[in-house]
């Protein structure tokens, strides 16, 4: 992750910059090789190696292997830099690549050197000569205690900041991990030189030892940039700071030491570069404490812990300080600190956003904390309207000097009190009334409210949607009772069934006269049981027994007569549809139908008491099939026989297909509404006088197909 295109002078071509090589014991003498490689994808020439080429030397300096790693693919760094100040939208391009091996090696006291090398490093660079000859070497050493412990070597966590800003401090932490747990230490190293311009890619990578690059003074490995005070690393966690003072492009390295027992076994160097440039952003300071802020209407008592919630704008780091006089512990470096007050009080809080940068911002706030208050109160149960008396309890939390005042809604005994606990409350009526609570100190004030239930007395009533019925029939019973909630019921029907539903469906099936009783029993509030019966509620008639049939019930309509028969009894008057709206009165009816099809015929009776009932029957008219066909048409326009088609009735669906004598077929048809009008090849021409063949296909309303084949004679 390094800025390439930040600086205000030129650049010229760059390549490779920055890396570093690590690997992983994997047992039975195998390791996994990584190699991580960035590169300037703006401007930079050189790309990724494909494949990469790592070389494996042993302690006496011989080549062992030459290791191909192939291009995994690239990844986009995301542009970052650690200080809050930067928040330019830098023009720069970095690409990622990070190559995987595995190799096995042999058993080695004296280990294995890895080698990758790569030329060049950037031109801007400015602490070292010749930056854009110069190129770089990444290694890593396998100790030869690896393959009897196997050990895997130490790997940087983060990248290195993209950009660093001038006159601002440079906080990173350059940390490592080691997989084993060893010991490992950290400093400013000397990067390794590597490849040339005429060399940029040795295959293999040469042998070591290795030279440094050559810094330019005052430049070193130990001070590689301009910075008061020096930059350093901590040896002990990786944490490197500095205050840079001068723009421009500066290579750095950080070795980081694996130690086992006091023995070295590998040093993982990674060279990268910073780029120090001038970052005009800003940042603006701004918090709230929902909970502990003064407004117009006074203070809000939520106890002494207070949340604060940070609104800040572009802030990394931030620096509270909670006014809390005769104490420097009031401080905190979190971005949403909650903090503990030691006493009620009014206080102001400051906040720094990003101190020590140039971008920094101060605000302040003035806060009022009090002890919590809290009004609560316990819903008491609901009592019944006959000598209701309701006993009240301040509850929550509050001081002892705290003044308390009640008010009760609706028609209550008493309307206010000032009374921490107000006794014998009592209502007049029943209903659901609010009382409402408040607890008040010298700061602030607190509420409640509750609802108390008075119940009425117990009433029970009902009533039915239809007392005289005509059976069979379902009567909708309505409970009208007054209750209490939880009311249980208990419904007698009158003809040996019940139900336990407040409003019950009830169906009576025979003809009768029939006493309803309902049962109440309150459980809660006025508790009591009422039963409340209506003798002979409900009157229940007989309906009289309608009776039809037909003779034939199915005849085609070549032969539509049919005769109905009225078999209706304990009828006064009775009469027969036979399902085409006329009306027939007779016992036995003779009736002659217009149309083929399906018809519900059906009689009605009305009896003495003024019940009908009513029943079916189903006739079928069906239609009949017939065809002809004529034998010559003359379509002169004289407005007669000017088609061809087939004549007939009881046609479902057809096709007709004419043909000339050389057995061409000239028109077809579908439809039983298009005939043939003399005309050929869709219309466009006109068929001269003279016979024509038909093939005709016909399915009948039976679903029956029939197929007929002719001649007709075309007169012009």
């Amino acid at each position: 992750m390094f800025a390439l295109a930040l600086l205000p002078w030129k650049l010229q071509a760059t390549h490779i910059i920055g890396g570093e090589i690590y690997y992983d014991c994997l047992g039975n003498n195998q390791f996994r090789i990584v190699l991580k490689i960035y590169r300037d994808c703006l401007l930079g020439q050189a790309p990724f190696d494909d494949p990469a080429h790592v070389g494996v030397y042993n302690s006496n300096g011989g080549l062992v292997r030459d290791v191909l790693m192939y291009f995994p693919g690239s990844n986009l760094v995301p542009p970052q830099s650690i200080n809050p100040c930067y928040q330019a939208n830098a023009n720069l391009c970095v690409e990622e690549a990070i190559y995987e091996e595995i190799i096995t090696l042999a058993p080695n006291a004296g280990g294995y050197t890895l080698v990758y090398q790569r030329c060049c490093r950037n031109q801007s660079i400015l602490n070292i000569y010749n930056p854009g000859d110069t190129g770089s070497t990444y290694t890593i050493q396998i100790p030869g205690s690896a393959f009897t412990e196997c050990n895997s070597s130490p790997r940087f966590i983060t990248f290195p900041p993209i950009v660093v800003c001038i006159d601002d401090p440079i906080q990173y932490s350059h940390a490592a991990i080691d997989p084993d747990g060893d010991s490992l230490v950290y400093y400013f190293c000397d990067p390794f030189e590597g490849a040339s311009p005429d060399d940029p890619l040795p295959i293999p990578p040469g042998p070591p030892p290795y030279n440094f690059v050559n810094f330019s003074p005052p430049f070193s490995a130990t001070s590689p940039l301009p910075s008061s005070p020096p930059a350093s690393v901590n040896s002990a966690t990786g944490f490197l700071n500095g205050y840079p003072t001068e723009l421009g492009q500066y290579v750095v390295a950080v070795c980081v030491n694996e130690y086992r027992n006091g023995i070295l076994l590998s040093t993982n160097k990674r060279d990268f570069q910073f780029n120090v440039v001038a970052c005009g952003g800003s940042s603006t300071a701004e918090f709230v404490a929902p909970t502990a802020m003064l407004n117009g209407t006074g203070s809000i008592c939520n106890g002494l812990d207070v949340n604060f919630i940070n609104q800040s704008e572009n802030g990394l780091f931030y620096q509270w300080d909670f006014g809390v006089t005769g104490t420097n512990t009031d401080i905190s470096t979190f971005a949403n600190p909650v903090y503990i007050f030691p006493d009620t009080g009014v206080y102001t809080v400051s906040l720094i956003v990003n101190p020590g940068y140039n971008c920094a911002d101060t605000t302040s706030l003035q806060i009022a904390v009090y002890r919590e208050l809290i009004a609560q109160l316990d819903q008491s149960e609901g009592q019944c309207i006959v000598g209701n008396s309701f006993d009240f309890e301040a509850q929550g939390i509050f001081e002892a000097n705290a003044d308390f005042f009640w008010e009760f809604s609706g028609p209550a005994s008493s309307t206010t009190s000032s009374l921490q606990d107000p006794q014998n409350i009592s209502y007049t009526e029943s209903g659901t009334f609010p009382v409402y609570f408040t607890i008040t100190t010298v700061h602030c004030e607190a509420r409640d409210t509750i609802y108390m239930t008075v119940y009425p007395v117990l009433d029970v009533n009902f009533s039915v949607n239809d007392q005289d019925a005509c059976e069979p029939v379902n009567l909708i019973f309505t409970n009208q009772s007054t209750t209490s909630p939880g009311a249980f019921f208990y419904w007698d029907f009158g003809d040996g069934t019940s139900s336990t539903l407040r409003d019950p469906i009830h169906a009576y099936d025979e003809a009768g006269s029939y006493t309803i009783s309902l049962v109440v029993i309150n459980t809660i509030g006025c508790i009591d049981t009422i039963s409340f019966e209506r003798p002979n509620y409900i009157l229940i008639r007989p309906r009289p027994d309608a009776g039809i049939d037909a003779s034939p019930r199915r005849t085609s309509i070549l032969q539509p007569d049919v005769t109905f028969f009225n078999l209706s009894e304990g009828e006064i008057s009775s009469w027969i549809y036979p399902g085409t709206g006329d009306q027939l009165f007779g016992e036995t009816n003779l009736y002659t139908y217009q149309d083929s099809g399906w018809f519900n015929a059906f009689s009605v009776a009305l009896n003495n008491q003024g019940c009908y009932d009513t029943a079916f029957v189903k006739v079928r008219i069906d239609p009949v099939f017939s065809v002809f066909f004529p034998n010559a048409f003359s379509p002169n326009g004289d407005g007669i026989n000017e088609f061809f088609s087939p004549k007939g009735e009881g046609f479902k669906t057809y096709e007709m297909a004419i043909f000339d004598r050389w057995g061409v077929e000239i028109f077809n048809s579908q439809a039983l509404n298009v005939e043939w009008d003399g005309r050929a090849n869709n219309g466009r021409e006109v068929a001269q006088s003279g016979v024509y063949n038909y093939r005709v296909w016909i399915r009948d309303v039976f679903n029956d197909d029939h197929i007929y084949t002719g001649y007709v004679v075309l007169i012009r």
